[in-house]
């Protein structure tokens, strides 16, 4: 289990081989240690050192985040543990087979919910929409491509080639279920061209934030990706996990237009930005109240799981 410790005021402590947790608003919980995977601290808390060596004794992440759950800092054992097997497992298998079957799952499940979610659309209209049925043909046939991939060294340029060709398709399906006043071309980025990107961009953002929190607690390294070439600065492995999510997350954006919940004051163009749109407070909040009642629990869980699947298969391949 992941324990998250949130509330301004709580204290950890350590009970033998159980952690204390309390906080103002509840009574004092004990746990043990076997049962935690992690613990991220988002609030101003109070940890006792003898906690802190619980946790390195153990193998237990303990990470520090802000408000959002942003992770700005982690305690390690100063002898090597299951993280620094984890990753230097990560970084052998970059570029070989096993890296290859990891990025064709991915890929494979993030065409299977983009279908999926074109299928819905398609079955929620009266009329039939030919937009969303070609789509869904040049997905499935995608999809066919990609089950007959076998590994090359260029296994992540054809990858990424089958992805965008599916993706401009299912973009394009989305566009035309849209209220006509928010239709767009194509996906924009860094700034949004038009308000239904703008929405996306921002959440995606937020579901950024969500996977390399848990990518860290895992104990993997978020620079390092398996599908996404590594690039400076850049968490790579989160950009490989949130392919995962993206048709979850569209959803929600889908849903906040379709349902005529978006207002005009969701958005601003500033002065010193006049081409792109950007969300306003409004709008963030709207958003970010969206993510977390739809998404945020699911994606997170999610994400745990799929890192532990990329742990077992690394372990798998090494033992072969």
């Amino acid at each position: 289990m992941i324990l998250e410790i949130s509330e301004h005021g709580s204290s950890l402590k350590r009970d033998h081989e159980c952690f204390i947790v309390k906080s103002p608003l509840s009574e004092k919980t004990e746990i043990p240690a076997e049962k935690i995977d992690a613990i991220i601290v988002t609030a101003n808390a109070s940890i006792t050192t003898q906690a802190v060596a619980l946790c390195l004794e153990k193998n237990i992440q303990l990470v520090l985040a802000n408000w959002a759950g942003k992770p700005f800092g982690r305690f390690w054992a100063s002898t090597p543990g299951r993280a620094t097997e984890y990753r230097r497992k990560q970084y052998l298998h970059q570029n070989t087979p096993i890296a290859f079957e990891i990025s064709k799952d991915i890929v494979a499940y993030k065409l299977r919910t983009q279908r999926k979610f074109l299928v819905d659309l398609k079955g929620n209209r009266k009329t039939l929409n030919e937009t969303i049925n070609n789509s869904i043909n040049s997905i499935s046939k995608s999809m066919q491509t990609l089950d007959n991939l076998e590994f090359t060294p260029s296994f992540k340029q054809t990858l990424l080639g089958i992805e965008g060709f599916a993706a401009a398709e299912y973009f394009s399906a989305i566009s035309s279920v849209l209220p006509k006043k928010y239709a767009f071309k194509e996906r924009s980025r860094q700034p949004a061209q038009d308000k239904f990107n703008a929405v996306l961009n921002y959440i995606y953002g937020i579901t950024y934030a969500s996977v390399e929190k848990i990518v860290i607690l895992s104990g993997l390294d978020p620079n390092a990706g398996i599908y996404h070439a590594d690039s400076y600065g850049k968490p790579t492995l989160v950009f490989d996990l949130i392919e995962l999510f993206r048709a979850k997350v569209d959803r929600i954006a889908v849903k906040l237009f379709t349902k005529k919940h978006v207002r005009d004051s969701w958005f601003i163009s500033p002065d010193d930005a006049p081409l792109g749109v950007f969300l306003s407070k409004e709008g963030r909040s709207a958003v970010i109240t969206a993510y977390r009642q739809e998404a945020s629990a699911p994606i997170e869980k999610d994400s745990w799981l799929y890192c532990r699947k990329i742990m077992t298969t690394f372990a798998k391949a090494d033992n072969c």
